[in-house]
């Protein structure tokens, strides 16, 4: 497209124009995408076709693509606005026939923060609303804007955030995989870790709600985001996570499941020094659970010579392995007395704690 745009400006729009036509002359059959069933384990695996993924094995999805690449770079400052010429193509697009339109919207939806930022007028009157929870098209709205690998952008986070505080669970009824809904809860987490309070961020009742509304998967796996968070920023465990569970996380014990201890713990192995005030923070929600799935070998064996977190923290090990273990065990627990041995020899004086 590029290319022949080069070549001959006005011969590449006709050319172009000519092979729009007769894609969407052919009717529903002809705009399909290229994408077939999707298999695990030799099973389908039932999977939306409103889908970002359709979209760019799909002929629409092509054309729609290729307006973008079409844009010069002079046109892609802020508020430069997209060409008329554009966006009337974009337009024709979206009333393609069968999947054809839900593809034209995904990709042009994988593009809103940028879209946003060029041409703000039309972004907001056109495309923002098929972004409504009841618009005909939000599926392939969501599941496109959802792709595009950043955070909202401030101004435009500011006029969706009504929607982004009631995605959960309306997101976690299609067909997608799990990636969307944990795209969906880390963005709603950044808006309250980095603009607390603020129009285009969220507040603690906002984000107590979200994670209320999330299934138990997504707010565990928001837990191991919360770990990113923590390691990737300076200070961030003290600055940005504890804070959030302090103030934020739902207290409510249906929240305290088996799978959701398995995260928690799985974010304490990677705190470093920061693991005593983590644990102050979250140990409220560590309940006993009989298993030997939790990842703690971690507190007994040395890890890039790092010594175990038994070894540095012998204390706070002990105060976790007690809430988190039953009074009776009905098996053998497999690391509980590797620990216990382990604190016992790194401060004997623990012995005589009941």
């Amino acid at each position: 497209m590029v290319a022949t745009l080069e070549f001959d400006n006005d011969l590449g729009w006709v050319v172009y124009d000519h092979i729009v036509a007769g894609i969407l002359s052919g009717g529903a059959d002809t705009v399909k995408s290229g994408l077939g069933e999707v298999r695990q384990g030799g099973q389908v695996t039932q999977r939306s076709r409103r889908t970002l993924d359709h979209a760019i094995n799909g002929p629409i999805g092509m054309c729609a693509e290729a307006l973008f690449h079409a844009v010069s770079k002079e046109e892609k400052e802020a508020g430069s606005l997209i060409p008329d010429h554009i966006k009337l193509r974009i337009e024709r697009l979206f009333s393609a026939p069968g999947e054809g339109s839900d593809h034209a919207v995904s990709i042009v939806s994988r593009r809103l923060n940028w879209l946003m930022f060029v041409d703000p007028v039309w972004t907001e009157g056109r495309l923002i609303p098929m972004l409504e929870f009841d618009h005909p098209a939000s599926e392939p709205a969501w599941n496109g804007f959802l792709h595009c690998g950043q955070v909202p952008w401030p101004p435009l986070a500011a006029i969706i955030k009504p929607l982004l505080l009631r995605l959960f669970p309306w997101v976690e009824g299609f067909s997608w995989s799990q990636e969307f809904s944990n795209i969906a809860a880390q963005w709603l987490g950044f808006m309250r870790v980095f603009h607390p309070n603020e129009q285009s961020g969220l507040s603690q009742v906002e984000m107590r709600s979200v994670l209320r509304a999330m299934s138990d998967e997504t707010r565990n796996r928001f837990i191991f985001w919360l770990g990113l968070v923590g390691k990737e920023n300076e200070n961030g465990w003290a600055e940005h996570v504890t804070p959030l569970i302090n103030e934020d996380w739902p207290r409510e014990r249906r929240y305290r499941t088996a799978a959701s201890m398995r995260s928690w713990i799985g974010l304490l192995v990677h705190t470093g020094d920061s693991f005593p005030i983590v644990y102050e923070a979250m140990n409220k929600f560590v309940v006993p659970v009989e298993t030997n799935d939790y990842p703690f070998y971690r507190f007994t064996g040395e890890i890039r010579d790092e010594k175990p977190i038994t070894v540095l923290f012998p204390e706070t090990t002990l105060g976790l392995m007690n809430r988190a273990t039953p009074q009776v065990l009905t098996r053998p627990s497999y690391e509980l007395p590797k620990v216990l041995a382990l604190i016992a020899e790194t401060e004997p004086n623990l012995t005589l704690d009941r």
